[in-house]
């Protein structure tokens, strides 16, 4: 923690993000229901900080079907257990169910003014050709906000991944047994969210590689059925580096997306690094 805070200085809505992620990650212990049968989800969620700096997750689903379809979003905190999550305009539960008609888009917001700073991730049900992603806010008094797109990733029965980034498919391929998440620590600090989506404990090796093939460093992420994490790679051994992060574990499927948070000359900007899956 002590390297996060030092890399990432003065830049607060950083330190909200990713040093209060990490935190409740360390603090979170007790299990509760694990989720089961996740064909899609979104890999991190956030809400929540003081009025002057907060968080929301705004979530974008069109329908592209016929008939009408189903939408069912299933919260879970960074400890596995449901998140009782507050959507503007209907309420606050541990899941939230939508219909969408055909050719009709559902967007909906999780109200930032309610809680502190909360992350997570969200289990997606679908019936019907809706599909979508979440898009992350962050709001501070004086300054642009700031803005980037998460993924809906798909897997199990419906066996594919679907990337999407500015409303735009951008690929489908196989749900991730392994992947790689780009990292950029040049004027950057690079965030990391993983959720494991699955109802049994899974532990992940994460490899950090620079553009020229070498290994910079190693280390594992162990998660319990349901948990997410969410951290900064900001350790020493990739300081003003940047490369790949390659992600494998024992076959079972995991949600996961990197976010590059600009410092020193880039400090304002916000973006998201789709990963590259095998």
């Amino acid at each position: 923690m002590n390297s996060v805070k030092r890399a990432v200085g003065k830049n607060t809505w950083l330190n909200r993000t990713l040093l209060a992620a990490v935190a409740m990650a360390g603090a979170c212990a007790a299990q509760a229901q694990s989720p089961a049968n996740v064909t899609a989800s979104i890999p991190y969620i956030t809400y929540g900080g003081p009025a002057a700096n907060a968080w929301t997750t705004e979530l974008i689903f069109t329908n592209l079907g016929t008939t009408q379809a189903t939408l069912t979003f299933r919260w879970y905190g960074d400890n596995g257990a449901p998140l009782s999550v507050p959507v503007i305009g209907f309420g606050r539960a541990a899941t939230h169910t939508f219909q969408v008609a055909p050719n009709a888009t559902l967007d909906i917001s999780i109200d930032p003014t309610q809680d502190a700073f909360t992350g997570g991730w969200a289990a997606v049900d679908i019936t019907g050709s809706v599909s979508g992603q979440a898009v992350l806010h962050y709001a501070v008094t004086g300054r642009p906000e700031q803005i980037a797109a998460a993924p809906l990733v798909r897997n199990g029965p419906q066996a594919s991944l679907i990337l999407l980034g500015g409303g735009v498919p951008v690929s489908t391929v196989p749900a991730p047994v392994s992947m790689a998440l780009p990292f950029n620590n040049v004027n950057n600090i690079t965030g990391l969210s993983i959720a494991n989506i699955t109802s049994t404990a899974q532990t992940l090796a994460l490899n950090f590689v620079d553009d020229s093939g070498s290994l910079l460093m190693s280390q594992t992420v162990a998660l319990a059925a349901g948990a997410h994490t969410a951290f900064a790679a900001s350790d020493p051994r990739v300081a003003n580096a940047k490369g790949t992060v390659t992600v494998s574990g024992d076959g079972s499927p995991y949600s996961a997306i990197a976010f590059v948070l600009g410092v020193g000359p880039n400090d304002g900007t916000f973006a998201t690094l789709l990963p590259i899956v095998q």
